[in-house]
């Protein structure tokens, strides 16, 4: 099986054409070329269809988009913290400088997707197919990647702490630079590529997902 890219591609965009969105969004709607921008908060649109679009300084704090389809999109300084997202799909997405804390992105397919600069504490990943994909100085305390796919991803310099990797597949996934701390589902972890002040963070999850027990006394009870 062929490796996934390991620089994701970036959006086809042409910024001069694009027109400003009036909106509303409605459900199963077609936006192309155009700027997106604004108080969107809490808006539900199921199906929505983005391509060639920028989505700069919006508000989609607790929308409700799943199966949202992003095709050469950037997305800077937004706000989609708890947004549902659920079985979207991302190709040649850009992600800068924006707030996902809680969002639901689980069973989506991710491809040519760079997430940079991004708060995405308790983001829930599960159960999604990542490919040519790269989270570069990103927030993920706390985020479930349960049962993905993240073959040759990359974490950069990122925080993964408390982060759920259980029956997850890693595979060529790079994660310097990136705090390991706490990692659940450690030996999911199997295939992955770390650099060396990560073992020692790793090693401790590692042995409590296989249930060895770090103990001085020789005996139990002994004094």
């Amino acid at each position: 099986m062929p490796q996934a890219r390991q620089t994701p591609r970036s959006p086809k965009l042409a910024p001069d054409s694009l027109t400003q969105f009036r909106g509303p969004l409605v459900e199963g709607e077609e936006v192309v070329d155009s700027m997106l921008t604004g108080d969107l908060t809490g808006v539900t649109a199921r199906h929505l269809e983005v391509a060639r679009c920028h989505l700069l300084n919006a508000q989609l704090i607790g929308a409700g988009l799943p199966r949202l389809v992003l095709t050469d999109v950037l997305v800077e300084n937004s706000d989609l913290s708890g947004a549902d997202l659920d079985e979207s799909s991302f190709n040649r997405v850009e992600v800068r400088g924006c707030r996902l804390s809680g969002a639901i992105l689980a069973r989506c397919s991710l491809r040519d997707v760079l997430f940079v600069g991004c708060r995405m504490d308790g983001a829930n990943f599960r159960m999604s197919k990542v490919e040519s994909v790269k989270f570069d100085d990103t927030d993920r305390h706390d985020a479930d990647f349960y049962g993905a796919e993240l073959e040759g991803t990359r974490f950069f310099d990122s925080d993964l702490s408390g982060a759920e990797f259980s029956k997850a597949r890693l595979l060529g996934a790079r994660l310097h630079g990136s705090t390991v701390t706490d990692v659940k589902g450690a030996s999911s972890l199997t295939g992955a590529i770390i650099e060396s002040t990560q073992v020692l963070p790793l090693a401790f999850g590692v042995f409590g997902a296989l249930g060895i027990v770090i103990d001085e006394e020789r005996e139990q009870g002994e004094r």
